[in-house]
Formats: C-alpha cells, sequence, structure tokens
C-alpha cells in the first residue's frame, strides 16, 4: 500500500516528462505553466519528508524513492535549460554526474542491507539547485518583458549554475567519502565469514 508520502514523490516522477514537453514547447504560456508546475514539485519534495516523519511512515522505499525522485524532475529542468541553450551543458554534466554515482552507490549499499538516508549535504544541495531553478524561470519570465535582461539572462543562468553545481561537487564528496568506507567496512567482514 502506498502511503501519502510516497504518493507525494510519485507526483514529481510523473511530472517531470510533463516539464519536459512543456519547457521544450517554449512559448509565454508555457513558461508559466513550467514555473508552476516546478512550485508544485518543490512543495512535494517538502511536504513528503514532512509527513513521513511527522506521522512516522517513514519507510526503506521512501529513502530510495525520494532522492531518485528529486534527481529524475531537477536533472530534467537541467537538461531542458542546457538544450534551449539558457545554460551551459558543462555545468549540468557534473550534476548528472553525481546524480547518476550516488544512484549507483545507494544500489549497492542496499544490496549490502545499508539503507542510504539523506545527508545533510544532499538537502542543502536540493535547497539551492531549487532555487537556482526557481530564479531562472522567473528571470526566463521577466525576460519576455524586458529585452535588456534576455541579453543577459544567459550569463546570470550560468553564474547561478555555477554556484549550485560547485555545491553538488561538495555533495557527492560528503556521500563518497561516507558511504565507501561503510561498503569497504561490510567488505572486510563478509570476507572474514568466508573464510
Amino acid at each position: 500500500m502506498v502511503n501519502l508520502p510516497n504518493f507525494l514523490t510519485s507526483i514529481r516522477l510523473a511530472l517531470s516528462p510533463v516539464l519536459a514537453v512543456l519547457f521544450l514547447n517554449d512559448n509565454p504560456v508555457s513558461r508559466y505553466w513550467v514555473l508552476g508546475i516546478v512550485i508544485l514539485s518543490e512543495l512535494t519534495d517538502l511536504f513528503d519528508g514532512y509527513m513521513a516523519r511527522k506521522h512516522g511512515q517513514v519507510t526503506d522505499l521512501g529513502k530510495i524513492l525520494d532522492p531518485m525522485a528529486d534527481s529524475i524532475y531537477r536533472d530534467t529542468i537541467f537538461l531542458c535549460l542546457a538544450v534551449e541553450r539558457q545554460v551551459s551543458l558543462f555545468l549540468v554534466l557534473p550534476i548528472l554526474y553525481r546524480d547518476s554515482i550516488i544512484s549507483t552507490l545507494r544500489t549497492v549499499c542496499a544490496y549490502r542491507g545499508i539503507v542510504v538516508a539523506a545527508r545533510w549535504s544532499g538537502k542543502v544541495k536540493a535547497v539551492l539547485q531549487a532555487n537556482v531553478i526557481i530564479i531562472i524561470l522567473l528571470l526566463r519570465i521577466f525576460a519576455m518583458y524586458y529585452p535588456a535582461l534576455d541579453a543577459k539572462l544567459y550569463a546570470i543562468a550560468n553564474i547561478l549554475m555555477g554556484l549550485a553545481c560547485l555545491f553538488t561537487l561538495y555533495s557527492a564528496f560528503d556521500y563518497l567519502s561516507n558511504l565507501i568506507p561503510r561498503i569497504r567496512e561490510i567488505d572486510a567482514q563478509e570476507k572474514l565469514k568466508s573464510e
């Protein structure tokens, strides 16, 4: 049975392809829709964790599903921004690499019986990325009315993405420095048992 927090998380997954379609079919109306869906998605991210903790509905599935939904949803937006040449692809790629590496490590840990909950750096990274996305989407809307802003949008967006990218890389280091020793410890214990 799906609980409310996991249902809220699933909404982000379902909205990701909708975001891509709306973003890539760019027009004045779709820009507002994209911003609205992003805000809705961020609210589901805020409330799924709150509801899970408040009502004692934290599950192993939720610990895996929530970061996966976050990655898919935010990576969709970042890729769309890069495809539309509104941010540099070279600032998006490290974010995608980080998400792929951490997702793979989560899978390896789950296989070994370790459930990896979100770390503080992952939470800060998520808040920073969310704010960067919302600011860039707001600037895209304002740029429709202020041509001078439209000319500077790429540079401003890249500065914001650069900040998000740097902290995302730090978050990757934080996860890796925590997870790799745990995996090695379990491997050593399994080796001792087999001897």
